[in-house]
């Protein structure tokens, strides 16, 4: 089985993009419970959902190994979604203010 990148890092794009509009959602609606547990948790339960879905729709026999990287991937994709959201509106303050300078 080859892996592909490309695929790879569209998937973490679109399940970071849906766990920062589910997270926003669930702030909403339940207003004591922390944002990174929150996000952490909806990372891991999109993640593993598109995993399983994934070796569903092509027939693969899971491994071990294919789980914890799946569990790995949800980490990463918990960073990005609770991190990388702060740093993007960051950089795009900055440039507005560059602009009108």
């Amino acid at each position: 089985m080859t892996i592909d990148f490309t695929i790879l890092i569209t998937v973490i794009g679109g399940l970071t993009l849906c766990t920062n509009v589910v997270t926003e959602v669930i702030k909403q609606t339940i207003k004591n419970l922390p944002a990174q547990i929150t996000a952490t948790i909806v990372s891991m339960g999109l993640t593993l959902t598109a995993f399983f879905a994934y070796v569903g729709i092509y027939g693969i026999t899971v491994e071990w190994y294919m789980i914890v990287g799946a569990i790995v991937a949800g980490f990463f994709v918990s960073y990005a979604a609770q991190f990388g959201f702060d740093k993007l509106k960051e950089v795009i303050e900055e440039m507005k203010n560059n602009v009108h300078e």
